[in-house]
C-alpha cells in the first residue's frame, strides 16, 4: 500500500529544492514576496519547482500554481532569476485571481549549494532562521533568529526579503490507551514530528501494530528525555492519573507553546491541585489545558482525536508556527 504523503511536509518547499538539488536537478524556489490585498496564503509562502516539471508548496487557492511552475521552468532554463506580478497590475493579463490582489513572487533559481546546506542544517536542528534574498542581485544569506523570537515574521524591504523558516511543530505524546495511538496516527498523517511515550505493554503493543514508534517511559525519570522546545506540544493521557504530576512537572519546565491533558474537569482540578503542592505558580498552571479538545462531549477515540488535533493546531497557528 503506498504511504500517503504528509500534509505538513508538502509543505516545506525549501526542503524540496534541498533534496532535488543534490539528486542533481535544476530547480527554482519560488517566494511571494509581497501582497497587494488579500490573499489565502501568507508572505513567505513557496513553491519548490524542479527543471523536470515536478513542483510542491503553492502561493494561492490553485489558480495560479501551474502558470508559476511554468514561468520557474523558464528561468531554470535561462538561469536568470525573475521578479514577477500576478493579478492586480500584472503584465499576465490571461491570469486571474479571484480575489482581485495583486502578489509579487520571486523567482530563485540559483541558491548556492552552501546556503541550502546551512539551511538544511537549522532545519535539522529545529532551530529557527531567515533565507535573506536580495531580489536585485539573486545574493542569498541565512541569518539566525534571536532565540528570545520563538515567532520570527517574513517582511519585504526595499529589495531585500526575509523570508522567516520556523521548525515543524513537533508533539510529545505521554501516557497509555486507544485515544493515545488515534491522536498519534492522525498527528503522523497531518506531517506533525511526533515522539511517543508510554509504560504499557498494551499501548506499546497498539503503537507497534500502527507501524509507529515509540520510547518506554519506564519511571518518571525518562521525562528528561521530552526534548520539548519553543515549537513543540506536550499531549498526556494516562489512564492512571499518578502518573500525570510527575510528567508535567518535567513538561512545565519546558518553553513548549501547548500542554493537554485528557480527563475529566474533576481529574484536571485534581492534577492542578497536586502541581499547587508541588511548588507550581498560578503562570504555570495556566498552561494546563484539560479537559483537551474542541469538540464538546466527545466519547469515542475518533473525536476525542480529531478535536485534539483541532486544538493543538489551533494553538501552532495562534503561536504562528503555522499559516
Amino acid at each position: 500500500m503506498a504511504q500517503i504523503p504528509s500534509i505538513l511536509s508538502a509543505d516545506n518547499a525549501l526542503a524540496d529544492v534541498i533534496t532535488w538539488r543534490r539528486a542533481g536537478l535544476r530547480t527554482a524556489l519560488v517566494t511571494l514576496i509581497n501582497i497587494d490585498g488579500a490573499t489565502p496564503r501568507p508572505l513567505g509562502a513557496q513553491m519548490a519547482v524542479a527543471e523536470d516539471g515536478r513542483f510542491t508548496g503553492y502561493l494561492s487557492g490553485g489558480c495560479l500554481e501551474q502558470a508559476v511552475a511554468l514561468e520557474a521552468r523558464a528561468a531554470i532554463a535561462r538561469g536568470a532569476n525573475k521578479l514577477a506580478r500576478y493579478g492586480k497590475g500584472s503584465a499576465y493579463f490571461d491570469i486571474k485571481l479571484p480575489c482581485g490582489s495583486g502578489l509579487d513572487v520571486y523567482f530563485d533559481q540559483g541558491i548556492d549549494t552552501a546556503v541550502l546546506d546551512a539551511a538544511d542544517g537549522h532545519q535539522r536542528r529545529r532551530e529557527a532562521f531567515y533565507l535573506e534574498t536580495h531580489t536585485l542581485t539573486g545574493e542569498n544569506r541565512i541569518l539566525t533568529a534571536n532565540s528570545l523570537e520563538p515567532t520570527p515574521r517574513s517582511e519585504l524591504s526595499g529589495a531585500t526579503f526575509r523570508r522567516a523558516i520556523v521548525p515543524c511543530p513537533r508533539v510529545v505524546l505521554v501516557g497509555s490507551g486507544p485515544i493515545l495511538v488515534a491522536v498519534a496516527q492522525l498527528l503522523t498523517v497531518g506531517g506533525f514530528e511526533l515522539s511517543i511515550f508510554c509504560p504499557d505493554h498494551e499501548t506499546q503493543s497498539l503503537i507497534r501494530a500502527a507501524g509507529m514508534a515509540f520510547d518506554p517511559l519506564r519511571d518518571v525519570s525518562t521525562a528528561d528525555q521530552f526534548a520539548l522546545d519553543p515549537w513543540s506540544a506536550a499531549v498526556v493521557a494516562f489512564h492512571d492519573h499518578d502518573w500525570e504530576a510527575p510528567v508535567l512537572a518535567h513538561i512545565l519546565k519546558s518553553p513548549c507553546f501547548y500542554v493537554g491533558v485528557q480527563g475529566s474537569r474533576t481529574a484536571q482540578a485534581n492534577r492542578l491541585a497536586k502541581l499547587a503542592a508541588m511548588g507550581f505558580d498560578q503562570k504555570d498552571l495556566a498552561r494546563v489545558r484539560g479537559p483537551i479538545g474542541l469538540i464538546a462531549g466527545a466519547r469515542s477515540r475518533t473525536t476525542l482525536a480529531v478535536g485534539i488535533l483541532a486544538e493543538l493546531t489551533a494553538e501552532a497557528k495562534t503561536h504562528g508556527l503555522l499559516a
